[in-house]
């Protein structure tokens, strides 16, 4: 009788175990006491390093932006991970390095953007390895046997 409610609490102890999700957490955004700390108009590029640290993303054209992300992801056991949080702030900065503003958007402020795995292929690529061995050494044209 023991051996049957011990497997019975473990069954039902795996079962409760399957239902909880598993939650990741990827990147870093600082905490709102640390944003608090930064102020448009005074504070420059070295002293927000210093202050919440330098970000993992960088706007293209020159130091202007810093985006700092972060995503939380749950996943139940059988299902697809699913993105249920995510936070971006982004300190903006002038020509000269001092802070314009700081901004946050959340998970509600993006848009969903589908992007397609395809790829065009090339005439390369779809051409085997022999064809284009022997294609490069039996490409001739008449102009390199006769002579200037």
């Amino acid at each position: 009788m023991k051996r049957r409610a011990r497997a019975i609490l473990c069954g039902f102890t795996l079962v409760l175990a399957a239902c909880s999700p598993i939650v990741t957490v990827h990147g870093y955004v600082p905490s709102d006491a640390d944003l608090a700390e930064i102020t448009p108009g005074t504070d420059t590029i070295e002293t927000v390093a210093q202050s919440v640290g330098r970000p993992s993303s960088t706007s293209l054209l020159g130091n202007r932006e810093w985006y700092y992300v972060q995503t939380t992801i749950e996943q139940f056991t059988y299902n697809p991970p699913e993105v249920t949080d995510r936070k971006v702030v982004v300190v903006s900065f002038t020509d000269s390095g001092v802070v314009e503003e700081v901004q946050t958007y959340g998970l509600e402020d993006g848009r969903v953007v589908n992007l397609s795995p395809r790829v065009t292929p090339t005439g390369e690529e779809r051409a085997g390895a022999l064809a284009r061995i022997f294609g490069s050494l039996l490409n001739f044209d008449a102009s390199s046997f006769v002579a200037n």
